[in-house]
């Protein structure tokens, strides 16, 4: 075996251009696919960002039924929002913040101007614990501090419906948890633009929780409860431990759960990366069956002398398959290298989506089980491409090959 090594390695210095071909055709492939690659995992990661530590957390806990109700009966699906019952889920490990939500819907009228919105009441302290991203709430103002009951950030549509700017009040009507109507008069402090994903609504308002508890008469209640882990990849296991410790009363679900649309789009943008892939390399693998038959063609008489001196035929078809081997791993290496230098350089200046009224911040990445992973395709494919000539080589006769031209 390793004199065949040195013939196949031979063979592949002394065929510079015909090499230089098949190498460039793989390292063009792999290179593609480092950089689909690295652009799908950053948009990957850089959508569950937004939605797990701009939007939803990485689990919430609500009361049965809460997730399938609708309107305002959802009020009386409500969930304690004490200290005791937060410190229960605090103790869960893996578990690194917790905060309580309340959702609702209402009428803003502002500037003789009446329409319908939800709105969504944080307790902002605890809500950049769990959705860090959450700082950047308001592109326009600034978002609401703990000593403003009566602030509000708003979403631009709903702004711009009710014609109101930064500084101007408005009012909120709603109805409590027993059906009585009540209001609050709120003060525009910033219009919603944190990055991200965005809003399913686009007439959306966010305010303190402790009014919004106030004004439903729901004090040390929420609808929700978000919580943030240590790690994202044991998120099954904690959302078991905090089913565990809340009882059957509560549903928790899963980031991934809450926003499937997310699961699609993850799945759209692997299914797409793996197509150019496999596009690629087909191409590049199409490239190195036609150098491999050249080769086989110019090299008939030197295949005939081998077979003339007793090589056999099984040492034939494995000198063209180590210089395809040979081949395609150089090439999957440099195609490998050149793309991982190039989604590391894209990565750490990043790329910047607009989406709607958010801008998504992709940093591209590549893992290293996807390098060894390409290299090992590149090298087995330029193997597979080349099985037909090397059997094709194999199989001459010792005359007719020496008789050729």
């Amino acid at each position: 075996m390793p004199a065949l090594i040195r013939i196949a390695l031979r063979n592949v210095l002394r065929n510079r251009r015909r090499s230089l071909i098949t190498f460039s055709a793989v390292l063009i492939a792999i290179l593609a696919t480092f950089s689909l690659r690295g652009l799908a995992n950053g948009m990957v990661t850089a959508m569950q960002d937004a939605v797990v530590h701009g939007q939803t957390g990485a689990l919430q806990v609500h009361r049965v039924g809460y997730l399938k109700s609708t309107g305002g009966s959802s009020l009386d699906l409500d969930v304690p929002a004490d200290a005791a019952f937060l410190d229960k889920i605090r103790s869960v490990p893996d578990v690194r913040a917790v905060s309580a939500r309340l959702a609702f819907g209402g009428m803003v009228n502002a500037n003789d101007t009446t329409s319908p919105a939800l709105f969504s009441a944080l307790d902002l302290d605890g809500e950049l614990r769990v959705c860090p991203l959450r700082e950047k709430l308001a592109t326009e103002g600034r978002a609401f501090g703990v000593a403003e009951p009566e602030a509000a950030v708003l979403t631009p549509e709903l702004v711009r419906t009710l014609g109101l700017k930064l500084g101007q009040k408005a009012a909120l009507l709603t109805n409590d948890k027993e059906g009585t109507l009540t209001a609050v008069d709120l003060t525009v402090v910033g219009v919603y633009g944190q990055p991200g994903l965005p809003l399913p609504e686009k007439k959306i308002g966010f305010v303190p929780l402790a009014t919004a508890q106030e004004l439903l008469h729901m004090q040390g209640r929420a609808t929700e409860i978000v919580v943030a882990v240590d790690d994202l990849k044991a998120i099954d296991q904690v959302k078991a431990a905090i089913a565990s410790a809340v009882g059957p009363t509560y549903q928790v679900s899963t980031w991934s759960e809450l926003v499937p649309f997310l699961k699609d789009a993850v799945t759209s943008w692997r299914f797409m990366s793996n197509l150019f892939t496999g596009i690629f390399l087909f191409v590049a693998l199409l490239g190195i069956v036609n150098t491999m038959l050249m080769s086989v063609l110019e090299r008939t008489r030197e295949i005939g002398t081998m077979m003339a001196l007793g090589v056999r035929r099984r040492s034939i078809t494995a000198i063209f398959l180590l210089e395809a081997t040979a081949q395609g791993f150089l090439g999957g290496l440099g195609g490998a290298l050149l793309g991982g230098a190039l989604v590391f350089k894209v990565g750490q200046a990043g790329l910047h989506f607009h989406m709607s009224n958010a801008t998504l911040h992709v940093h591209p990445f590549i893992d290293l089980g996807f390098f060894v992973f390409a290299l090992v395709l590149a090298t087995a494919g330029a193997v597979l491409a080349a099985l037909w000539p090397a059997l094709r080589a194999s199989r001459l006769r010792p005359v007719t090959a020496l008789a050729s031209v």
